[in-house]
């Protein structure tokens, strides 16, 4: 590692000699000077002697790529990482940096493919950036009487949940606790409960947004619609997002305004089985008949997995409540159609039993839960119904997967979404193909889990509606229509005049 460090250093060395070193040395002058509104000691330079703590702002959960092995163009000048929301301050850091003819990249908590956030490692235009770490701004919350919560980038999905459920009160967030809800909601955020709430988007009322010039905006349905339609969904490429305020939704019948409830003193109503491999064409088949007319407040979702023990191929089946305090007979008969289906065909493990709130917004962390794996990813929108040939071929594409770490997961849409935003392909269905390894130092071990994803995205292609633009699997600097496949088509016209009007100097990423 010591060797490959040294040769990186000096590849980045190479890299930027043709930058301005006035450019440079004056960013730092500007940054570092005792009436900065960022202090120097939550600012890290490429430059710095001592570039361990450097590095280590670019550490991500991700172990694809480890902050040593990023290209040269993937390590931003300066690292900026408040340690708590000072809008005046980020806004000198972005204007500054405009003004010296650098761009500005945004993340709050690194759930991204090593490097994604860094701007110039994915954008066609290497140009020198800053990239501003938002992993500390975490402070939420909940106002219970108007059913509104604060949020700032960092948040992650069980601070957001925990709090808001002592009040017996949710927000269709992450399905994964550990995910920090700004990548989240800037991408769109299919999350909890959205086939009943709508998307994460659909239930954000408005947000403070620092543009190109410096300056903080606020975007609501009234106040820069452009803006509040294109952020929900594309927000890398307008700006740096520091608060959101959100609606949220009832979890249980009667509400409070004082701290009542918790995580695991709310039940959900679920349905639960485990289906091995000669089960799964049966249970696809079901799938594709039952979840289209199902009862919008079910959430029923098909998970691929690999039993670690035996290496088998598995199919989760799970049927929530996203609205456990209402249900309604439909749903209730709805489950019970379930069950009766399942007790007719050989199932691994299965339950009627009720979960609890704790047990679905953890649901999905296990997989997540190791810092050291290596992820390499994609999701896809479907259309509805799921064609039965489809169904087969991803049947035979896990059939095929390398790792057992790896995981698949069929998510009912959402339907008729309630807002309009960059989002788009609602009535549709999104499938998450997660290859997740642990790395061994063997080039062949990655490279067989990344053949596997794009071969995989490549089978599935003729169904494919779009791509969800979360950048799990790193953008290729050759791929010029990257964004606008994530997009339908008005939308990304949409996104390009609204990306013209709000950030000209393209000072954020380029769309």
């Amino acid at each position: 590692m010591k060797i490959s460090f040294i040769i990186l250093s000096a590849v980045a060395a190479v890299a930027y000699a043709a930058a301005d070193q006035k450019t440079q040395d004056r960013i730092v002058q500007t940054y570092t000077a005792p009436n900065f509104p960022v202090s120097a000691s939550e600012i890290q330079f490429r430059q710095q002697k001592n570039t361990d703590p450097y590095f280590a702002q670019l550490k991500t959960f991700n172990n694809l790529i480890q902050p040593k092995e990023f290209p040269a163009t993937a390590l931003p000048l300066a690292i900026v990482t408040p340690a708590k929301a000072n809008n005046k301050g980020l806004g000198k850091v972005v204007k500054i940096a405009k003004q010296n003819g650098l761009r500005v990249s945004a993340r709050s908590g690194g759930y991204q493919s090593g490097y994604s956030s860094n701007m110039a490692a994915v954008d066609s235009k290497k140009q020198d950036f800053v990239l501003l770490n938002l992993s500390k701004l975490n402070a939420v919350s909940v106002d219970p009487k108007k059913r509104i919560a604060v949020a700032e980038p960092g948040v992650t999905g069980l601070e957001l949940y925990t709090e808001a459920i002592q009040y017996g009160l949710h927000f269709p967030g992450p399905h994964t606790a550990k995910v920090t809800i700004g990548g989240f909601l800037l991408q769109g955020g299919m999350g909890i409960g959205s086939r009943y709430h709508g998307a994460g988007v659909d239930n954000v009322l408005g947000f403070d947004i620092i543009t190109s010039s410096g300056k903080t905006v606020y975007a609501d349905a009234k106040t820069n619609k452009d803006l509040f339609f294109a952020v929900r969904g594309g927000g890398q490429f307008y700006g740096v997002v520091t608060k959101f305020y959100l609606r949220l939704v009832p979890m249980v019948k009667n509400p409070t305004l004082v701290p009542t409830y918790n995580a695991t003193s709310v039940a959900i109503d679920q349905v639960f089985a485990i289906f091995d491999r000669p089960q799964a064409t049966d249970l696809l088949s079901f799938y594709g008949k039952f979840d289209p007319k199902a009862p919008k407040a079910l959430e029923n979702k098909v998970v691929f997995v690999v039993d670690a023990a035996t290496n088998n191929k598995q199919y989760l089946f799970a049927s929530v409540s996203a609205a456990p305090f209402n249900s309604s007979q439909a749903v209730t008969n709805s489950q019970a159609d379930i069950t009766k289906w399942y007790q007719t065909v050989p199932t691994n493990f299965a339950s009627s039993d009720p979960t609890t709130y704790s047990g679905v917004i953890h649901g999905s962390d296990a997989s997540w839960a190791d810092n050291d794996l290596s992820y390499y990813a994609e999701d896809v929108w479907f259309p509805v119904p799921l064609d039965p040939k489809l169904q087969q071929v991803l049947i035979k594409q896990w059939d095929k997967v390398p790792s057992a770490l790896s995981s698949m997961a069929l998510n009912t849409g959402t339907w008729d979404a309630p807002t309009r935003s960059a989002l788009g392909y609602d009535r549709s269905y999104s499938l998450c193909i997660y290859s997740t390894w642990k790395r061994n130092g063997t080039a062949e071990w990655d490279a067989q889990n990344k053949a596997w994803l794009d071969e995989t995205i490549k089978a599935i292609k003729p169904w494919t509606l779009g791509y969800y633009a979360n950048e799990l699997r790193p953008k290729k600097l050759q791929d010029k229509d990257y964004w606008r496949k994530c997009y339908q088509n008005k939308t990304y016209k949409t996104l390009k005049v609204t990306k013209n009007r709000w950030d000209p100097a393209n000072t954020f990423k380029s769309l």
